[in-house]
């Protein structure tokens, strides 16, 4: 009986899926699956999922771009963190995902200058201008075009966007 009963729990063990990092959307959106992988998402190879640990709270987290159920146009970026909830971090009706990609930056030394600072247009009062990459990060970017990166604030438990191109 013993040698049945361990083989069989092996493999069980082996073939047990997990929904860890796995979005579940909101009402009139989808995550994408192979037959979104066109245009731009193909040609560039560009990824629409990430995930890190963007808090530092020792669990995965998971950021996507989302798309619209009723149109080929409109995309959603959220941030899934588990217990935290779901974030979202930017949303449009009029731009087709394929053209947005997401990447992991990780935390370095490097001092990166923000939109404004680098004259895109001039800089508010306390807009931020000069950052370091503290925890990993999500850089947001239309592909070719404008890019943001959204910095996990402990402060404001929340993400904060920094432009860096226009």
């Amino acid at each position: 009986m013993k040698c049945i009963i361990l083989p069989i729990l092996i493999l069980s063990l082996f073939g047990c899926t997990s929904n860890q990092n796995k979005i579940t959307p909101p009402d009139g959106w989808r995550v994408s699956d192979k037959e979104d992988v066109v245009d731009d998402w193909a040609r560039y190879n560009a990824p629409n999922k990430i995930v890190s640990d963007f808090n530092n709270d020792g669990k995965s987290d998971t950021a996507q771009i989302l798309l619209k159920k009723s149109s080929p146009k409109g995309f959603k970026l959220i941030v899934d963190m588990g217990d935290l909830g779901q974030f979202p971090l930017e949303e449009n009706d009029e731009i087709t995902p394929q053209s947005l990609a997401i990447e992991l930056l990780n935390p370095s030394e490097e001092v990166w200058e923000s939109a404004c600072e680098k004259g895109y247009w001039d800089c508010e009062s306390g807009e931020i201008r000069n950052f370091k990459i503290t925890n990993p990060s999500i850089q947001f970017c239309l592909i070719e075009s404008a890019c943001s990166i959204f910095i996990w604030s402990d402060r404001n438990r929340n993400f904060t966007r920094i432009p860096i191109s226009d």
